[in-house]
């Protein structure tokens, strides 16, 4: 898990606003050669709502940077708020999920890239403000 510093835009407010997303990535400790890694996404802001939004009415994306024997970039899809979301608190979006058959053997890192959020009312998109670290790690045997 890692707080990370976006850069986040909408059709709503265009100019870039600077904002810190909890990101967590969960991948497996260890998956055999040719083995599915899956890859877990949750992610929660750490600046409130403007409004209340009922459960399902955020959706989202993240992309999800992989560094290792293969560099491939995966879209963790599924994103979305379980729960109501109060004007003025933070947004939990849970389920997000992507995956790969790991065909080479070694250690792969995953990291968070772009975000792409979807509201009843507008779209919203971030944008990683620096190169985001890895937060997580598989090793392929």
């Amino acid at each position: 898990m890692g707080v990370f510093a976006y850069l986040s835009s909408s059709t709503r407010q265009p100019e870039p606003e600077e904002s810190d997303i909890e990101i967590v990535i969960t991948t497996a400790d260890e998956v055999p050669r040719g083995g599915t890694i899956n890859v877990e996404v949750n992610l929660r802001t750490l600046h409130p709502t403007i409004k209340d939004r009922p459960a399902g009415d955020i959706r989202g994306e993240v992309t999800v940077l992989v560094d290792g024997p293969v560099k491939q970039e995966l879209v963790a899809v599924g994103l979305h708020n379980a729960n109501v979301v109060f004007a003025g608190k933070n947004v939990l979006l849970t389920g997000g999920h992507a995956e790969f058959v790991a065909e080479e053997p070694g250690v792969y890192t995953f990291a968070p890239g772009e975000i792409a959020v979807t509201t009843s009312d507008y779209p919203l998109k971030s944008v990683p403000k620096n190169e985001n670290p890895a937060d997580s790690t598989t090793t392929v045997v």
